[in-house]
């Protein structure tokens, strides 16, 4: 079923659509509709007549009426009406239309160049009430052949349904089918005129609203500029005073890397923490790590880690957790681990030979291994802190070979060593790095 969008492309196209009707052919009807005449008798020749005769005759009649030579008010018209029909007579397929229109007459309204000459002929707003007008009318046709359909769709789900339910009750379907279609029922407000106006007051009221927020905004001014205006005016203040000031000449320059200042300080230190530290580093290293050491190389004992916790009065977690912690002091720097490598080295190679069931034994082989070469050698591992090793270490670098006057500021350095004491640790330090890497030499 066609639709008011249709209708309206083919009114739109309607010229289009009909390419036999040319201009000439047109025209040719508007003339004869104008001249109200036949076109021989107005020039006095027969139907058969030949293209020269047509010829005299519009010389003839265009000297008679020519504006210039007759100055009758309709002159200029006949004049053109003449010129009209020449070009028409002189045409033989013009000429055949034309005996066609005496014949069969002009086209009339049941043939569609009727309207479109008429169509023609009217203004753009003419056309424009006509094509509204046509539209309309098409419009409420279609609603009402909806509304049909709808109806016919409904009456007969209604006798289905009725005819399933097997009930006889007319005047209640007839009810239910005029309260179904009500909505569908045409309106004269639905038609396109009214819907045309509707749909231009409410453009026209959106873009006055749309006029009426964009003023508003030009008006109302930017939130910066309502904030400056908003701030207190302040008073300019007075420029601070600058002062002078004097810089001391007669100071000396304070060194923070002073071998003395630092001695001093340090000395001090030890002075205070003396007693605690060598009491905890006694303890540490001499009685919990040595009889550990000692304990740990008796392989093969039963319930090895238990018997171990007992002796050391300390749970079996803890003799497992710093028995890992032993075995990865490979991964220490400085002369501390060197030492301790050389001599857990040596006192599992000693303890795998011997494997001796006593537990003081053990730690006499373990304090005999710590021994040097001169038995009147002080112990390396228990006479010197790290903090002592440290502090030499640091010393060592800050005072290399060829400083005047080295190992008495290496002395002064580490304050609780003498400079005799600090020259046969290095000289330890260096045998045991010799001993480690010859070992490594024999075993490649």
């Amino acid at each position: 079923m066609f639709t008011l969008l249709h209708v309206a492309v083919l009114l739109a196209y309607f010229p289009y659509a009909t390419p036999s009707w040319q201009a000439e052919e047109l025209a040719l009807y508007d003339l004869v509709e104008e001249v109200h005449n036949n076109f021989y008798d107005i020039y006095g020749i027969s139907k058969d007549a030949s293209v020269a005769e047509i010829k005299r005759a519009y010389r003839k009649l265009s000297l008679e009426w020519h504006p210039d030579r007759n100055s009758a008010p309709d002159a200029s018209d006949k004049f053109r009406q003449i010129a009209a029909i020449y070009e028409v007579l002189k045409s033989a397929e013009l000429r055949e239309k034309y005996n066609n229109v005496l014949e069969y007459g002009l086209p009339d309204w049941r043939q569609p160049v009727f309207y479109y000459r008429k169509m023609r002929k009217l203004s753009w707003y003419e056309a424009l009430l006509v094509l509204i007008g046509v539209s309309s009318i098409a419009h409420y046709l279609m609603m009402w052949a909806a509304y049909y359909e709808k109806y016919l769709v409904l009456s007969q789900s209604i006798k289905k349904s009725r005819k399933r339910e097997k009930k006889s009750e007319p005047d209640v379907s007839a009810t239910q089918l005029r309260e179904a279609l009500e909505i569908y029922r045409p309106q004269i407000y639905n038609l396109l005129p009214f819907l045309i106006v509707k749909g231009s007051w409410s453009t026209f009221m959106f873009l006055i609203a749309v006029a009426k927020e964009y003023m508003t905004r030009r008006e109302v001014p930017d939130e910066e500029e309502i904030v400056e205006a908003r701030k207190p005016s302040t008073t300019p203040r007075a420029p601070a005073p600058v002062f002078n000031y004097e810089v001391a000449t007669d100071l000396k320059p304070v060194s923070t890397n002073n071998p003395e200042s630092y001695a001093k300080y340090m000395s001090e230190q030890l002075e205070s923490n003396k007693s605690r530290y060598l009491l905890v580093s006694t303890y540490k290293v001499d009685t919990w790590l040595g009889s550990l050491l000692s304990l740990w190389i008796l392989f093969g004992t039963p319930n090895r880690w238990e018997c171990m916790a007992r002796v050391l009065n300390r749970s079996a977690q803890d003799i497992v957790t710093m028995a890992g912690k032993l075995k990865h002091m490979k991964q220490r720097s400085g002369f501390d681990s060197v030492i301790f490598i050389l001599f857990w080295e040596e006192y599992a190679k000693l303890a795998a030979g011997q494997q001796s069931s006593s537990v003081s034994s053990s730690v006499m082989d373990v304090h005999n291994i710590k021994q040097t070469d001169s038995p009147n050698k002080a112990i390396l591992t228990t006479e010197w802190s790290q903090l002592e090793q440290k502090q030499l270490e640091t010393a060592l670098q800050q005072y290399p070979k060829g400083c005047e006057d080295r190992w008495d500021k290496i002395a002064s350095a580490v304050p609780t060593k003498s400079k005799e004491q600090c020259q046969q640790r290095l000289k330890e330090l260096v045998e045991l790095v010799r001993r480690k890497k010859a070992n490594v030499k024999n075993k490649e």
